[in-house]
């Protein structure tokens, strides 16, 4: 049984040596494959004629970002508050569910906004 125990600990010392060694070489290897894989992207670009530091990001991002920021805090604020007055779920999963309605809120109303403003600048 002493033989057996050695044994066990030993495995064990492995495994915690192995667990971390593992995790970190699957962190580079996935840095690594997305680092190229934008890098190759870009030369792709450059080689098709594009300019790859033109920025493709809405103009709009800057607003739906801004009601996401404003509304999904409300809304966990609302849901532990409802939770308080109507105790049938607690409150931090009826915050997690208004975070979520009040975030997509946020984005349906980001969507219109947005809508708005590119009817306004194509009448101009």
């Amino acid at each position: 049984t002493n033989v057996m125990n050695l044994k066990i600990n030993n495995m064990s010392q492995a495994v915690e040596i192995i667990i971390p060694i593992a995790g970190m070489s699957l962190t580079f290897g996935i840095v690594y494959v997305a680092v190229t894989a934008w890098h190759r992207q870009k030369m792709a670009m450059i080689e098709a004629g594009m300019n790859p530091k033109k920025d493709r990001e809405s103009k709009h991002s800057k607003i739906r970002t801004a009601l996401l920021f404003l509304l999904v805090p409300t809304g966990i604020f609302i849901g532990n508050t409802v939770s308080d007055f109507y105790p049938v779920i607690d409150g931090e999963t009826m915050g997690l569910l208004f975070a979520f309605l009040f975030g997509g809120i946020a984005l349906v109303a980001a969507y219109f906004l947005e809508r708005k403003f590119d009817n306004q600048n194509q009448i101009n």
